[in-house]
C-alpha cells in the first residue's frame, strides 16, 4: 500500500528510481482513509495478511508533513487479520512511540556500514541516530519506549574495501544497541541495478562514485523479461555465508527472514 511516491532521502543507490516517473520530488496521497478501508477486501480469514508501506517512499521521513504512517498504525492496531510494516532511514520517532500498535506492526530500519551511510546516503539520519531510534521503538513501554516489533534491514550489502571489518562493526553496534530481549528480525539484500535505474540516477548524481559497471557484474531475468545487475555467484555465497554466520553469532534466536 503506497502512502507516497518519491522520497526525500536521496540515497545515490536508490533501486527504486528506474520505477519512479519524473523529477525526484515526493507525491503524497491524500485518500488515505479510503485506502485503509480497502485493505479489508484483502483479508482472509483464518490467515494473516501484511502489508508494506514502504516500497516507493520513506514513510518516516515525510511523517511530520503527512500524519500517513501514525494513523496506518491506529488503524492496523485494531485489526486481528492483517498486519503493517515499515522501514526507514530516519529517526523521528517519538511521535509513534505511544501508539496503540497492539503488536500489529513492524518498525524496520534500514542499516549500512558507516562509509556507505555517509558517502551515499545524502539526506538520511545517522547510522548513530538510527540506532538510538530502533532502540526506542523496541524498548517497552515501561522503559519510554515503543514496545514495536522490529527489524534491521542490512542494504544494499555492498564488498567495498574491508567490508567484513566495516559489516562486523555495524553488526556489534546493533547488538550493543538492542542489549534486551525484543521480537527482532534481518532481512539482507545486496546491490543490484537495472539499467533504467543507472540512467536515472545518472542524471540525478552525475558526480556519484558508486560502482555501476556492468561487465563486472551478473545478469537476472524476472518472469517478463527484465535484467537487473548483482554480484557474481561466487561473491554473492561470499557475502550471504559471511551475515548469516555474523548474524547466528550475535542474535541466534532472531530470525532472517530474506536475502537476496
Amino acid at each position: 500500500m503506497n502512502l507516497a511516491e518519491g522520497c526525500p532521502a536521496h540515497c545515490q543507490y536508490c533501486y527504486l528510481a528506474g520505477s519512479l516517473q519524473g523529477p525526484p520530488v515526493v507525491r503524497a496521497y491524500a485518500n488515505l482513509p479510503q485506502m485503509l478501508q480497502n485493505t479489508a477486501q484483502y483479508e482472509q480469514a483464518g490467515k494473516l495478511t501484511t502489508f508494506e508501506v514502504s516500497c516507493y517512499t520513506d514513510v518516516l521521513g515525510i511523517e511530520h508533513l503527512t500524519g500517513s504512517l501514525a494513523e496506518c498504525i491506529r488503524y492496523f492496531g485494531t485489526r486481528e487479520g492483517a498486519q503493517l510494516r515499515f522501514v526507514t532511514k530516519y529517526d523521528q520517532v517519538e511521535s509513534l512511540l505511544d501508539l496503540p500498535h497492539n503488536g500489529q506492526v513492524r518498525a524496520r530500519v534500514s542499516l549500512n556500514a558507516e562509509p556507505v551511510t555517509r558517502r551515499l546516503e545524502g539526506g538520511t539520519a545517522s547510522l548513530e541516530a538510527r540506532l538510538r531510534a530502533l532502540r526506542q521503538l523496541a524498548l517497552p513501554p515501561e522503559q519510554g519506549g515503543g514496545g514495536y516489533r522490529v527489524g534491521a534491514v542490512v542494504a544494499p550489502i555492498m564488498p567495498i574495501p574491508d567490508w567484513r571489518d566495516h559489516y562486523r562493526h555495524l553488526l556489534d553496534r546493533l547488538a550493543a544497541t538492542l542489549d534486551f530481549d525484543c521480537d527482532l528480525t534481518a532481512e539482507f539484500i545486496s546491490h543490484r541495478f537495472t539499467p533504467g535505474s543507472k540512467d536515472v540516477l545518472q542524471q540525478w548524481y552525475p558526480n556519484m562514485s558508486l560502482d555501476l559497471d556492468e561487465s563486472t557484474r551478473a545478469q537476472k531475468r524476472n518472469k517478463f523479461g527484465g535484467v537487473k545487475y548483482v554480484y557474481q555467484p561466487e561473491d554473492m555465497r561470499t557475502l550471504k555465508q559471511f551475515f548469516y554466520q555474523e548474524w547466528q553469532q550475535r542474535f541466534p534466536h532472531a530470525p532472517v527472514l530474506y536475502w537476496t
